[in-house]
């Protein structure tokens, strides 16, 4: 009787572990970057840092946990690809210095954040920030100054030297006399290979590219920029899970460009240039941003003053040119209401069944469900408030 109670207690605690096991299989923290402005709303508290919430990864549902880290809009975040580290670009705390902040911050088991240190950004304005595959290097977009910064990182995710700041040059700003009065950096990433990073100015018309070499981060000998249409605006783009083909997100003309990418040489050429916006719309929109999905067969980008995302089918079977190799052509298949006023980010969670939408002036977050045959979206009816939502980072 005794070998028998025995077994049922067994039986019932490794039920119990197992149930445990699955039930957090199926949640993920996820972290949201705020701006720190009053919303105009009494019932929605103004913005005191960064967020996290759970999200249910069967159903999409988001559950709101609290503040996970205190900072001075702390507007783009992003994660260590291999640490439980975080970085984001803010604004500066004490007031000694113009220039934009960076914050590092260690994630503890609680799933809140323990800040580790603190760099300036190396120019003014910085919006956009991205880790290196190796995890070696950070880098940080400075907008209102036009500069490229490049980060050290310490072997324990810490904020190392300020290695280099590329300024892009203003002589070469674009047509456009508000948005394009001078140089303005807005996105750095690394291609997948970790061999090459290029950088979207926004005020010049450019995409550029730098190589790593011995340790340091160079100009691309090859190809050191390309330049998109005149008044294009390149804002965000990202890479082609392969990285044989990147994709370019231009603000200003609400068009999303296909280049090859030359995994040797860094080169980029342009294959194909679609609008982001249905045939026929006059209205005021300002594209925002853009999201590969993991297959590569989608890619996903959010219109600002429309109000929608447009998802974009990707046949990228290669076949021979005159010049090089490309089969990359983009359809649009589907335009849908983003759920809410500007949205300034979207974002696919790690398995790629779910985009989220963040709505920055209607300080909501509204989660879609995606068809992996279509690449279509449906609103799962999941919701979450907070203020200012502007980027998304999942542990």
């Amino acid at each position: 009787m005794k070998v028998l109670i025995s077994l049922l207690a067994c039986g019932l605690w490794a039920g119990a572990v197992w149930a445990e096991t699955e039930k957090d299989a199926e949640m993920k923290t996820l972290y949201i970057g705020t701006a720190n402005t009053a919303t105009g709303n009494p019932d929605i508290a103004p913005s005191e840092g960064v967020y996290r919430l759970e999200m249910n990864l069967k159903t999409g549902e988001l559950t709101f946990q609290g503040l996970a880290a205190a900072a001075k809009s702390p507007t783009f975040i992003v994660k260590h690809p291999t640490r439980e580290v975080f970085y984001a670009v803010a604004s500066n705390e004490d007031g000694t210095s113009k220039e934009g902040l960076v914050v590092a911050w260690k994630r503890l088991e609680n799933g809140n954040f323990e800040r580790l240190n603190t760099a300036n950004s190396g120019g003014l304005g910085a919006c956009h920030i991205a880790v290196h595959p190796s995890g070696k290097w950070l880098f940080v977009s400075n907008y209102s100054s036009g500069q490229f910064s490049f980060f050290s990182l310490d072997d324990d995710g810490r904020l190392g030297k300020l290695e280099k700041v590329f300024s892009s040059d203003s002589a070469n700003k674009g047509p456009n006399a508000v948005r394009q009065n001078a140089a303005h950096a807005h996105f750095m990433m690394a291609d997948p290979s970790g061999k090459f990073a290029i950088g979207c100015d926004l005020g010049c018309d450019r995409v550029y590219s730098w190589k790593l070499e011995n340790g340091t981060w160079i100009e691309n000998p090859e190809r050191p920029f390309v330049t998109t249409a005149s008044g294009a605006g390149p804002r965000h783009a990202d890479f082609a899970p392969n990285g044989q083909y990147v994709y370019v997100l231009n603000e200003l003309a609400c068009t999303l460009e296909a280049y090859l990418h030359d995994p040797e040489s860094g080169v980029m050429t342009n294959v194909q240039t679609s609008p982001t916006l249905p045939f026929g719309y006059h209205g005021v929109n300002k594209a925002a941003a853009i999201d590969v999905h993991p297959s590569g067969k989608f890619v996903y980008v959010s219109n600002r003053g429309k109000n929608e995302i447009t998802v974009f089918a990707v046949d990228d079977t290669p076949v021979r040119g005159d010049k090089h190799e490309s089969g990359c052509v983009m359809a649009p298949v589907q335009h849908l209401s983003s759920g809410g006023d500007a949205p300034r980010f979207i974002g696919l969670d790690p398995t790629g069944n779910f985009l989220l939408s963040l709505n920055k002036k209607t300080h909501n977050i509204v989660v879609y469900r995606v068809d992996a045959e279509t690449g279509k979206l449906t609103d799962t009816g999941f919701r979450a408030q907070v203020p200012w939502c502007m980027s998304v980072a999942f542990e």
